[in-house]
């Protein structure tokens, strides 16, 4: 077999980097389920299903620009393998230090591998020097991310409209016998909301070496509240400057779309140093595990917070609810 021959599926390469939404949905329709039923397996969910996806269709995207990767195997076995690779690095890098794979799906292709080392070569670089093109590719990048977003979301959204028919009646009645009996066999506890000490601080950047324009993109969509269009424009800014503050308001994006364990990741790194962003990492660590129902472990990251946080009171409360 020649190694080096261009296999048909380039065209979900070239598809990927003419942003052609056919090419993004087919791309979801016929090769998504598979990694979603691996992470599932193995100590995911869903949603963390849907932002390997996502990384790796930005990956393949940036790659694909750079116009210089050629697909010699299946796009199948090469876009498995990435998605594999990279929530199992997800995995050690949390708190799943020991778990057991379960691989009930069909393993890579073996000529997927050298494919694989290319990409993660290329990515490595792009972390290390950024992208050449990068005042080129930039609207194009952005637009990407947006019409992904929309096309991930449509489908791993698609099942959750799917309601029982009922007739009006028949459904009041239903609640009517599930308040009953809930109010005779069960005692009901009231836990706080996420939604109650949501009240992300608005960004006004100040940093320097990263193109005015772009940071007040990242500014705008963020205090408005454009989460999903915010976090692209990060993860660019990140490319040339590190800095706590772009790191903390990033995971706060990420956070808001329920990407809990990137989110958490960054978090937790803040928390680790020594920057002003410490204390507020920590605070949201908390809501991250209230979002997630994760009541114990909120309180006990909120019994780390130091009194001299800024918004110590809600602190205070939050644990009181707790309670």
């Amino acid at each position: 077999m020649d190694l080096n021959k261009i296999h048909p599926d380039q065209k979900y390469i070239d598809g990927l980097a003419a942003n052609d939404s056919v090419v993004i949905e087919m791309i979801y329709k016929k090769f998504a389920p598979k990694v979603v039923q691996f992470i599932t397996n193995n100590s995911g969910d869903k949603d963390q299903a849907q932002d390997v996806v996502h990384e790796i269709m930005v990956l393949l995207f940036d790659q694909a620009k750079e116009g210089k990767f050629h697909l010699t195997c299946p796009f199948d076995a090469y876009f498995f393998l990435l998605c594999k690779r990279r929530w199992l690095n997800e995995l050690k890098n949390s708190a799943h230090k020991d778990v057991t794979i379960y691989e009930n799906v069909v393993s890579a292709n073996e000529s997927a591998h050298e494919l694989i080392a290319q990409t993660e070569k290329f990515e490595e670089e792009q972390k290390r020097y950024g992208n050449e093109n990068k005042l080129e590719t930039e609207e194009d990048r952005i637009a990407f991310e947006e019409n992904l977003t929309k096309i991930s979301d449509k489908y791993f959204n698609k099942k959750k409209h799917k309601t029982a028919s009922l007739k009006p009646w028949y459904f009041a009645v239903a609640i009517s016998i599930i308040v009953m009996f809930g109010l005779f066999f069960f005692d009901y506890k009231h836990y706080p909301n996420f939604e109650d000490y949501d009240h992300p601080e608005s960004a006004y950047f100040t940093e320097r070496g990263v193109s005015e324009a772009v940071l007040k993109q990242a500014e705008n969509n963020f205090n408005g509240k454009r989460y999903e269009t915010a976090i692209p424009i990060f993860e660019m800014i990140l490319k040339e400057n590190n800095s706590d503050e772009i790191k903390y308001f990033y995971a706060v994006s990420l956070l808001q779309v329920s990407k809990y364990v990137k989110a958490e990741t960054i978090f937790k790194e803040l928390e680790a140093g020594n920057s002003i962003y410490k204390e507020k990492a920590k605070w949201n660590l908390a809501l991250s595990k209230l979002k997630q129902g994760k009541y114990d472990e909120c309180k006990a990251i909120l019994q780390t917070i130091s009194q001299d946080y800024e918004g110590y009171d809600d602190v205070e409360q939050l644990m009181e609810e707790l309670e």
